[in-house]
């Protein structure tokens, strides 16, 4: 999709296949896309690295690439040299289950270090849906290193912060027990039964919730509903985010503490988060938003904004997918990003 999509745009593409190095992984390597222009060696130009949503289980789609293009568009006005911009491809569930895409993203970022000295603070990471789960997991290895996934190149405190996140809609928990899911579910383009098919996709029977009944290869051809009324998996801290931004290998008590986020500003220079008041995940998300703005009160350097608008979960994809015209949401994140990217 991304080579027909840059041939029908005239909007160059260089892929690249990260080949992972750790001792004993037998993930499969995952591909970056830098799309329009790529560094020919190391740089300190702004680089955006987009981790597209699509639940774990559907590709980069017709409105990922357009809507970050776009997105960049007053960035690259703005800012000389332009940004960069480059798209991860991860294996899809049920092929790759968890965590096997946060550690293909956790190799991509050691790979743009390496390859082309990317530094923290030249790297701004933006996603969608289940790619903001990815973000925010991502934040969570810098803020609290898990000995089970591949260490960052950056170490927060050590390193300078991120130059930011972008979190479109993150998916911030499996658990599907918040009010706006029922208050929601007959409005939302994505429904709950659709939100448990591709959760138990992604982890069922995997190191997260090795117990579940559910056969992810069959998950898709159970119907929808089915999954109107099944439970969450008994896994403890779902709810807290377990397994969708906070990562394997920490005690039950640490990953469920309300500090979690507290090392923020020392890991995310900003961080700006979207949420839609028509969407499911809009309580997860608002609940998760308030966490990481308490980690950066009073003197902090570190900028935490929110915007939840009068919208489904990630309208803006499906919007640039169906060439709707951009809207105030995209001229705020336009905004936003050019601020950060600045920086």
């Amino acid at each position: 999709m991304v080579r027909s999509w840059g041939k029908k745009n005239r909007t160059p593409i260089y892929s690249e296949e990260v080949v992972i190095a750790e001792p004993g992984s037998d993930d499969p390597n995952p591909w970056i896309h830098w799309i329009g222009e790529c560094p020919r060696g190391p740089t300190t130009r702004k680089v955006v690295l987009y981790i597209h949503g699509g639940g774990f289980v559907l590709p980069l789609s017709e409105g990922h690439l357009p809507m970050m293009t776009s997105l960049l568009r007053e960035a690259k006005q703005e800012i000389k040299p332009p940004p960069l911009l480059v798209a991860a491809e991860y294996t899809l569930a049920p092929y790759g289950q968890y965590p096997t895409q946060l550690r293909q993203c956790i190799s991509i970022i050691r790979y743009l270090h390496q390859r082309y000295g990317v530094d923290s603070s030249n790297l701004l990471i933006a996603g969608d849906s289940c790619g903001g789960a990815l973000g925010l997991s991502i934040l969570s290895q810098l803020l609290h290193p898990s000995p089970t996934l591949p260490l960052l190149p950056y170490t927060s405190g050590v390193n300078r912060p991120l130059a930011g996140l972008l979190l479109i809609s993150p998916w911030t928990s499996f658990s599907t027990s918040a009010g706006s899911y029922n208050e929601n579910a007959g409005k939302d383009t994505l429904p709950p039964d659709i939100i448990r098919r591709f959760r138990d996709t992604y982890i069922s029977r995997s190191s997260l919730a090795p117990g579940s009944e559910a056969d992810p290869l069959k998950v898709s051809s159970t119907t929808g509903p089915w999954y109107r009324s099944t439970p969450d998996p008994l896994v403890t801290g779902l709810k807290e985010g377990i397994g969708a931004i906070r990562p394997p290998g920490h005690s039950q008590q640490e990953t469920q503490q309300e500090g979690w986020w507290a090392n923020t500003p020392a890991a995310a220079r900003r961080i700006l988060i979207t949420a839609g008041q028509h969407e499911c995940f809009r309580d997860d998300v608002v609940e998760t938003a308030e966490q990481l703005k308490k980690a950066c009160q009073h003197d902090s350097p570190a900028e935490v904004k929110l915007i939840v608008d009068e919208s489904f979960h990630a309208v803006i994809v499906s919007d640039y997918a169906f060439g709707a015209a951009p809207g105030d949401l995209a001229a705020k994140i336009s905004g936003w990003l050019a601020e950060a990217l600045k920086a």
